[in-house]
């Protein structure tokens, strides 16, 4: 972030309020005085001019989080998912000041939360133009935007270097009125898998699974993060007997691009799970293919015909299909299953498929 002054970066602060309550029907007098919010300290001060943004992730119209940094300490934003019940190691929340505010609002350009009215009330007399004007309290600007926590992230965790990680491992510890109604286990198992999952996990995928607004949306999310590793078994056995250094997506690419090969999906699962330990299988095992009558024994291929089943069910809009019918309960048996396959298969397979090519 380029280095701009504290005045300059209120500005856009107050030109979004300005705006939003216009477009509200508010009209805000003196808009071209200006406006801007009490200085806390030199080394506030200092952060907002100086930090440098690594990235922001967005997932709806007001959630969003923020990773800059300054003076070798590591931030994150979080805007609009409110407080969680518990923070995730590595973590830290910290005081919200003028300088991480500024920050936080001017590289998200999230819009107030506030009526144009609220907005007037807030800032409509007060600006440089009025004697002893010294900058608004803090407290002030931010009741008119959505809720904005502050943390401090410990780099020795790998996740903290993610925007995408840390806001997926805060928004499942803040699951509590979504469309769908995870277990505290299972939304403890999408917090760790944000991290402690391997690197090459799809968090975007499971982020975006969490907020789906059915069960079914988180499903396929899961299902598509395996999907991508259906390759790796036949890859392996491949090199085994053709040695090369290729990683098995660009392997994966140049048989599908030259040969028209692809791997036959559910032969492909099953021998995914077959990798897996009765840890992983067995909750598979239960939710899908019915675990309900003493029989330990049902195959790999039996427990992947059955995901392939609901996948399909999901997917495609045909009467012969039908559609998927569970109990919150069955669904969250489910999710919790898989979640637990999708961690196993990128720890086992995630670095070699994504190895970068030698040069």
């Amino acid at each position: 972030m380029a280095n701009r002054s504290r005045i300059q970066m209120s500005q856009q602060i107050f030109e979004r309020l300005i705006a939003h309550a216009s477009d509200d029907g508010v009209v805000i007098p003196d808009t071209g005085q200006k406006r801007w919010i009490s200085r806390l300290s030199d080394a506030d001060a200092s952060l907002m001019a100086e930090a440098e943004v690594f990235g922001d992730q967005q997932i709806t119209r007001q959630i969003r989080a923020v990773h800059f940094e300054h003076d070798a300490v590591r931030y994150f934003a979080v805007l609009g998912i409110g407080e969680a019940e518990s923070v995730p190691d590595g973590l830290v929340p910290t005081e919200l000041t003028p300088g991480t505010l500024s920050v936080a609002l001017t590289q998200s350009d999230i819009q107030p939360s506030a009526k144009g009215l609220e907005i007037l009330e807030a800032i409509g007399d007060l600006h440089g133009g009025v004697e002893g004007f010294d900058g608004y309290e803090l407290s002030a600007i931010t009741k008119l935007f959505p809720s904005i926590e502050i943390f401090e992230a410990d780099q020795n965790y790998e996740y903290t270097a993610n925007v995408v990680r840390v806001l997926g491992a805060l928004t499942a510890r803040s699951y509590a009125d979504g469309p769908i109604a995870p277990s505290s286990t299972t939304l403890n198992k999408v917090s760790d898998i944000f991290q402690s999952g391997s690197e090459h996990v799809p968090f975007e995928n499971v982020l975006q699974g969490m907020l789906s607004i059915s069960w079914g949306g988180f499903f396929l999310e899961l299902y598509r993060a395996i999907e991508q590793l259906y390759a790796v078994p036949r890859l392996a056995a491949l090199v085994e007997a053709w040695p090369t250094s290729l990683p098995y997506r660009n392997l994966a690419d140049l048989l599908e691009s030259h040969l028209a090969w692809r791997p036959k999906e559910d032969d492909a699962l099953a021998k995914i799970i077959a990798e897996c330990d009765d840890t992983i299988v067995a909750p598979l095992r239960e939710s899908f293919s019915g675990h309900r009558d003493g029989d330990q024994e049902i195959a790999a291929e039996k427990i992947a015909a059955d995901i392939y089943k609901v996948r399909n069910g999901l997917v495609h809009f045909r009467a012969a299909l039908g559609t998927v019918q569970r109990t919150d309960e069955e669904w969250d048996d489910m999710i919790s299953a898989m979640l637990d396959l999708v961690k196993d298969v990128y720890r086992r397979h995630g670095a070699r498929f994504n190895l970068e090519p030698e040069a």
